[in-house]
């Protein structure tokens, strides 16, 4: 009996000395991969390149926003992705040795955007950022509208078709003045919090030609509904803004419709349409822009599930567009998109391939919803 209880204390001895052990064994491996984070502000200061440098890497950035980086931790070992200007390519630096892994852009003058070299192809972002700085690092002040510029930089490339038209055609938008023009807005709806589109036969002129249109009497933008901000046609009115409010289309719940004009200038007028969710049976199975006639008959343009979230270069100006452009150019215009067709023969409301009708307006709703300033 004595050597059992004798035996059973040593077993139990034993137990408790591996479990320590184990226990010690696990920890310090915890340690170890615990010590590889360190404090986000603490590796900026640390690693003090230079060459000077653009973080563009969104994840380091957003942890590096969360409680103004007080509880931000980085794994040492995960390189910091940066933007190098081109001109410093051939400069010898060590950026690697110091954690970063490194991805150079164009800087040219001439255009409104950064043009980055990435792994899987260019990326297009715009230049009109607020930054600050830590020694030679550069760091976007707004990392949520960085992100948000990121996402949609993946480049879109336009075809360039020659649309052989002669001299004498009449010519109603010059692109580059057009495309100037529409930057300008892009930027204002930007300062509002709206991230706009190409769409309509702005989108079709930069997708076959690479540039406006020219005999065409408008341009077009598009915004989705949950990106749209109720109080910009106010903002409009009240002469806060570059541009000026023309008409005002359609109820906000299901069809509006905004065109502009700069303030000095009669041309061009801009639509800017709020693109909509279309549900059926409780499913997203298209996206829509609306239309309104005089008489009061409403109109749905249909697109398959859109995905503006692709960056376009436009005269020297970076838009946004469909990152599948051609399918979405096929369904509205159809299988011979790239035929010109004066617009002087295009019907608005019957021309598009995409377009049916969806309601009528009353006579007393059209003094409501038919506002022309």
């Amino acid at each position: 009996m004595k050597n059992l209880y004798r035996n059973l204390a040593i077993s139990g001895t034993l137990f408790f000395c591996a479990v320590l052990l184990f226990s010690f064994d696990d920890a310090t491996k915890w340690k170890s991969r615990f010590s590889f984070f360190t404090r986000c502000q603490h590796l900026l200061d640390e690693r003090s390149p230079e060459t000077e440098i653009l973080l563009i890497d969104v994840d380091f950035l957003q942890k590096l926003t969360e409680a103004n980086g007080t509880t931000c931790l980085w794994n040492e070992r995960k390189p910091i992705k940066v933007g190098v200007d081109m001109k410093h390519k051939l400069n010898p630096h060590n950026l690697e040795d110091l954690g970063f892994e490194v991805f150079y852009y164009y800087n040219n003058a001439s255009k409104d955007f950064l043009d980055f070299e990435m792994n899987a192809g260019r990326r297009l972002i715009p230049r009109k950022f607020k930054t600050r700085w830590i020694g030679n690092i550069e760091i976007p002040e707004d990392t949520q509208r960085f992100a948000e510029f990121w996402k949609r930089s993946s480049f879109r490339d336009c075809v360039g078709l020659d649309m052989k038209r002669s001299e004498s055609d009449s010519v109603f938008l010059k692109g580059p003045e057009t495309a100037d023009i529409l930057a300008r807005l892009r930027d204002d709806l930007l300062d509002n919090g709206m991230f706009p589109f190409l769409n309509g036969g702005t989108f079709l002129g930069w997708y076959r030609e690479c540039t406006i249109i020219p005999h065409t009497y408008d341009a077009d933008f598009a915004v989705f509904k949950y990106n749209y901000k109720p109080e910009y046609p106010y903002k409009l009115l009240n002469g806060s803004s570059e541009f000026k409010l023309v008409r005002m289309l359609g109820k906000l719940e299901d069809g509006l419709e905004l065109t502009v004009v700069p303030k000095l200038k009669a041309n061009p007028r801009i639509d800017i349409f709020v693109m909509y969710d279309g549900i059926e049976n409780g499913v997203l199975t298209h996206h829509y822009t609306p239309g309104l006639g005089g008489d009061g008959t409403k109109y749905k343009f249909t697109y398959p599930i859109y995905d503006p979230w692709c960056a376009a270069e436009l005269h020297n100006h970076l838009f946004w567009v469909s990152c599948s452009p051609k399918p979405q150019i096929i369904h509205e215009y159809g299988p011979q998109w790239y035929l010109d067709h004066p617009t002087s023969q295009f019907a608005w409301n019957s021309s598009p391939k995409n377009i049916r009708e969806n309601g009528k307006l009353t006579k007393e709703e059209m003094k409501k919803y038919y506002l022309e300033f």
